[in-house]
């Protein structure tokens, strides 16, 4: 089946309107299947760069007040693309990683001011009354933690801990003095913030600071007082580089101690610490999308049509994360397998009539993977 650009095009910008239904479909399935409440979500924001280097224009009006906000704009990349366009993505999740919301953001908006909306118009749409976000230290703000007090939602977030006072640094340090499996508590005006300390973060922590010191080192060398990249930089004097010691010695000083802001109450400080741990699932879900689904570079250039190329990545991804789950086999697995299986088509010229063959794919592991899920099919799923 083909079809020319032009109805393809025209077919894309109806996806659009099929969002909230297709989001509708996928909180359906996440509660049949994957026991989903709305209980816990966990969210995070990615980037997506297009391939082009030039933004939106605002559309403004007479006045030159700006009416809508180009969506294509440069903005802090995580794709480390600066330079080109990008829009800022927000997937909310549920504790498997399964997608149940996607919002769109222009690029240059800052990643802690998409949170809210997001929530808000979930928690309206399905009228949610008890929901727990996790989402990770981007997304804390005093605003938003009082935002989501006020609408009697929950959160766990992570803390920065280098922007908390040199005093509460140090009573963290000596409640947990390097020991591994214990909790350090402490009320704030942000809310009650969890610490705790581990072995292999410290070592982590200590490695990362020694690469930014060797590239900072390495920056001094060079005599460039204009590209400060690396946080343990400072110019006293210009154009004269020093190392930042001070700094420095902080961060040693918190080396494997891990923060967590939370309004959450009736709930053990291990599980706390759990369930933000269970980030990573939004992490591979982005990983999924970008790599396996190819989701970038965009090469669109309408906001509906930017729009619907999201629509068709979530559906994806959706799909995706089912075939993981019921399969217990990752989805770049599957694709090796599928690639293997080929087709062979044979047309009789004098009659234009066409056989096809297919390879003998009983020692395929897709073939397998079908059996599990026809069985699966039957019962729980």
């Amino acid at each position: 089946i083909t079809y020319g650009h032009s109805t393809l095009y025209r077919g894309i910008k109806n996806i659009r309107e099929s969002k909230a239904g297709i989001e509708k479909v996928a909180v359906e399935y996440a509660k049949k299947y994957l026991s989903f409440d709305f209980s816990l979500v966990f969210y995070d924001v990615t980037t997506l760069y297009f391939e082009t280097f030039k933004e939106d224009e605002d559309r403004k009006d007479e006045q030159g007040q700006v009416i809508e906000e180009g969506l294509r704009k440069n903005g802090f990349s995580k794709d480390h693309k600066s330079n080109q366009p990008q829009i800022l993505v927000g997937l909310l999740v549920t504790k498997e990683g399964y997608p149940v919301a996607v919002e769109i953001f222009a690029g240059r908006t800052f990643e802690g001011k998409t949170m809210i909306p997001v929530i808000l118009k979930v928690k309206d749409k399905y009228r949610v009354r008890n929901l727990t976000i996790v989402a990770d230290a981007g997304m804390l703000s005093f605003a938003n933690m009082q935002e989501l007090e006020k609408h009697g939602l929950s959160y766990i977030v992570g803390a920065r801990m280098g922007s908390i006072a040199d005093n509460l640094m140090k009573e963290v340090f000596q409640a947990l003095s390097r020991t591994e499996g214990i909790f350090h508590k402490i009320q704030t005006p942000r809310g009650r913030l969890i610490c705790d300390y581990s072995k292999k973060r410290a070592s982590k922590d200590k490695s990362d600071r020694e690469k930014q010191i060797r590239r900072a080192l390495h920056q001094i060398e060079q005599g460039d007082p204009v590209l400060l990249k690396y946080p343990f930089l400072k110019a006293e004097k210009k154009p004269v580089l020093k190392l930042n010691t001070k700094l420095i010695e902080k961060d040693e000083f918190l080396d494997g101690i891990k923060g967590y802001y939370t309004n959450v109450t009736d709930m053990p400080e291990s599980l706390i610490v759990s369930r933000y741990k269970d980030l990573w699932h939004v992490e591979k879900a982005f990983r999924i999308a970008k790599s396996d689904l190819e989701a970038r570079p965009m090469f669109h250039h309408q906001r509906i049509t930017i729009e619907a190329h999201m629509i068709i990545v979530f559906v994806s991804l959706c799909v995706v994360k089912s075939i993981e789950l019921l399969t217990g086999i990752s989805i770049k697995r599957v694709k090796d397998q599928i690639w293997k299986i080929l087709d062979v088509t044979m047309e009789d010229t004098l009659t234009g009539q066409k056989f096809v063959k297919r390879m003998d794919t009983s020692t395929n592991e897709i073939s397998k993977l079908v059996e599990n899920l026809k069985r699966k099919s039957h019962s729980t799923y």
